[in-house]
């Protein structure tokens, strides 16, 4: 195999992913992680109380052949010029076929705190104390916590008071981190987690498995899947996926939500906050809270549970920077 990798602000690191995304065979985007914490001892430790980010983001694309790389570099000079952002420094390598480059490259990511949930990847030894930490490796799977979207999801999880969800649905569950963090916060609740990718589900079947949490795990495009488009509705939903899908399917999001229930959704960029937040109005569901950052907000929304379909645009944030509490 063939890599490209170019190291980005985060702000700009899912438009270059875009460009590469129909000429690679896979395209990521990890982030970069920063100065590692230091103790009393003054020793480095791979724990963070918060959210760990640095701003920068790796976006590396993997190619089953010699990739084009002139018309790449020009796809790329092209997302540089519309973003007025000189092109980053391109890194090309020919890679070797006996290494798992994707659970290599997430080798290096540290224990990540999200309020009472700790997430722990096996290489790391020591890690603070905390209610619910989640032993998890991502694999060939999305979600190791350490992206904002997936931390604002795990954030938002933990706002929602005094209701214990008995049906949720994770929609694209990766890793299945949000499902496994959903089961240990809500113990008796019945999970459905669905993923595209039938070897990312085998990920997200083991994680489960290796932390003790009981799920149903289907492979689903969308909500194409009798565990999810069949039964009682769902008290929470979360969705942590792209803009595009999430404008596709936000209308079964909103249908297959019970009165009163919550849906948390991720993977947009800050501009595509209120355009997404008008579309959910208008299937009735109102803007309750905000969480991650600037650049990759995470949203909760409620569905009204009276004859109310709360299609109030005033409930919008005011700022892609004012984070709601």
């Amino acid at each position: 195999m063939w890599r490209l990798a170019l190291t980005a602000d985060a702000s700009f690191a899912e438009a270059y992913a875009q460009a590469l995304e129909p000429m690679a065979a896979v395209v990521s985007i990890y982030e970069v992680a920063p100065e590692p914490h230091r103790g009393v001892s003054g020793q480095p430790e791979a724990w963070g109380t918060d959210i760990l980010m640095s701003g920068l983001c790796v976006v590396e694309a993997l190619f089953e052949t010699p990739p084009a790389t002139d018309d790449l570099t020009a796809a790329l000079a092209e997302v540089a010029v519309a973003l007025r952002q000189p092109l980053p420094p391109l890194t090309w390598d020919e890679l070797s076929g006996d290494t798992d480059w994707v659970s290599a490259s997430q080798a290096q990511n540290p224990a990540i705190r999200a309020g009472r949930i700790l997430v722990k990847p096996s290489h790391v030894e020591r890690t603070p104390p905390a209610p619910h930490v989640i032993r998890l490796d991502a694999g060939r799977a999305f979600g190791t916590g350490g992206h904002a979207t997936t931390h604002g999801c795990l954030v938002l999880m933990q706002r929602l008071g005094s209701q214990h969800p008995r049906r949720i649905a994770d929609i694209g569950t990766g890793s299945g981190l949000l499902a496994i963090a959903a089961a240990r916060l809500y113990p008796d609740a019945q999970i459905v987690a669905s993923e595209i990718d039938a070897r990312a589900l085998e990920v997200a079947a083991f994680n489960a498995r290796a932390n003790g949490v009981r799920m149903q795990c289907v492979v689903a495009d969308g909500w194409r899947h009798r565990a999810l488009d069949h039964g009682p509705q769902f008290d929470l939903i979360l969705a942590n996926l792209l803009y595009r899908p999430l404008l596709r399917l936000s209308r079964q999001l909103a249908e297959r939500l019970a009165p009163g229930g919550a849906l948390i959704v991720a993977g947009l960029l800050s501009g595509q906050e209120r355009p997404l937040l008008q579309r959910f109005a208008s299937y009735g569901l109102v803007f309750e809270a905000r969480a991650g950052d600037k650049d990759w907000p995470s949203l909760l929304l409620r569905k009204p549970t009276g004859t109310d379909t709360a299609r109030r645009f005033h409930a919008f944030p005011s700022s892609p920077s004012e984070n709601a509490r």
